[in-house]
């Protein structure tokens, strides 16, 4: 256990933070049947070759983002490749997307999963497979084959704008990806090698914020839904997807999804609603353990038990986000105080005082 930060507060590090942190570790605090839910649909994934569709739903603040960065750190240690993708905010078809996940597809990474193809098929196989799904994408593969160092691979492989035909010719590719069967083609051929070359059983797509296609024109959302169903069916094997959405009301996802898509969603869905006093408490006191130094022995500290349920039950509608405004500004207060010997611990009164004193706009409450 490292020396804590804050050894007035008996804390390691700062315990309250509305952007989740994104590592190979992430730590889970409460909702105990929601963490087994998403490690037993993590373990399914890794265990079938089949690829699967997954939806998840959450209320406003409820910890999705930090839900799928869980997974992600869960996917590593199950044999997946997991991407997560923020769904861009400006989207005119299918190929922004596309951007935004071949940009997790490094040159070395490109390379590393088509050498271990090679190793485990032959060259001739890999390159004749990708040649039948996509020529141009086999041309790039035998530039990597060649072992040619030029950023003409990435720029194409990230359909970056700007590279022209002539340019590509120079590698043996014909065209640019421009059109959104041009972005599924080659995520075929990812989703391909990816489990094809031993080091992951499966690529694992996570789009975060699919809720902003409701923003879109509905010539783009089609795009957007014939893209991901197109790319389902042309992956039966070693691909999943998990589309995450953020409103108020589960039921507005069928307005977002076209029938193709829906239908092929898994039955169970993730679903993170407000949680319950219980399960708030049980929040709190996890990321209080968590970040608990040594030597540290009440469960609560530097709050108490009581001045816990009185920030919780100001908080009004129990989400992680909410919580965590109110304890962190509490405790900002609070520290310090502690650290100058000016009060011990964190009361009812004192927390109630400083959130009187700080105006919280219903704008800041999503």
């Amino acid at each position: 256990m490292p020396s804590p930060t804050y050894p007035h507060l008996e804390l390691v590090d700062w315990p309250f933070r509305v952007v989740p942190i994104r590592g190979d570790t992430v730590i889970w605090a409460g909702r105990q049947q929601l963490k087994g839910q998403v490690e037993r649909l993590v373990r399914n994934i890794s265990r079938r070759s089949v690829s699967s569709l997954h939806l998840m739903w959450a209320d406003f603040g409820a910890g999705k983002t930090h839900t799928l960065y869980y997974i992600e750190s869960l996917a590593k240690e199950h044999n997946l490749l997991p991407i997560y993708v923020e769904w861009p905010k400006k989207t005119a078809t299918f190929v922004d997307v596309y951007r935004g996940i071949a940009s997790h597809f490094s040159r070395s990474l490109l390379s590393r999963l088509f050498w271990s193809c090679c190793d485990r098929k032959g060259v001739d196989e890999i390159l004749g497979w990708a040649s039948e799904e996509f020529p141009d994408f086999a041309a790039i593969l035998e530039c990597l084959y060649r072992d040619e160092d030029t950023p003409l691979i990435h720029e194409w492989l990230r359909a970056e704008l700007g590279v022209t035909r002539r340019e590509l010719a120079t590698i043996g590719v014909r065209n640019p990806i421009k059109t959104s069967d041009d972005a599924i083609q080659a995520l075929v051929i990812l989703a391909g090698l990816v489990a094809s070359s031993g080091d992951y059983g499966k690529l694992l797509l996570m789009l975060d914020e699919f809720q902003r296609v409701d923003h879109l024109p509905p010539r783009v959302r089609r795009d957007v839904n014939t893209g991901i169903h197109t790319l389902f069916n042309a992956c039966p094997e070693s691909l999943t997807i998990i589309l995450s959405f953020s409103f108020g009301r589960p039921d507005n996802i069928r307005f977002l999804l076209a029938d193709e898509v829906r239908s092929r969603a898994d039955l169970e869905s993730i679903q993170l609603p407000e949680m319950s006093d219980t399960e708030a408490m049980e929040f709190v006191l996890d990321l209080l353990k968590h970040y608990r130094g040594q030597g540290g022995t009440e469960l609560f500290f530097p709050f108490t038990k009581e001045s816990c349920q009185v920030i919780l039950r100001d908080t009004g509608r129990l989400t992680p986000r909410r919580i965590m405004k109110r304890f962190d500004v509490v405790l900002r207060r609070a520290e310090e105080e502690i650290r100058d010997e000016a009060i011990t611990h964190i009361t009812p009164e004192y927390a109630l005082r400083v959130l009187r004193e700080i105006p919280i706009r219903e704008d800041d409450e999503s």
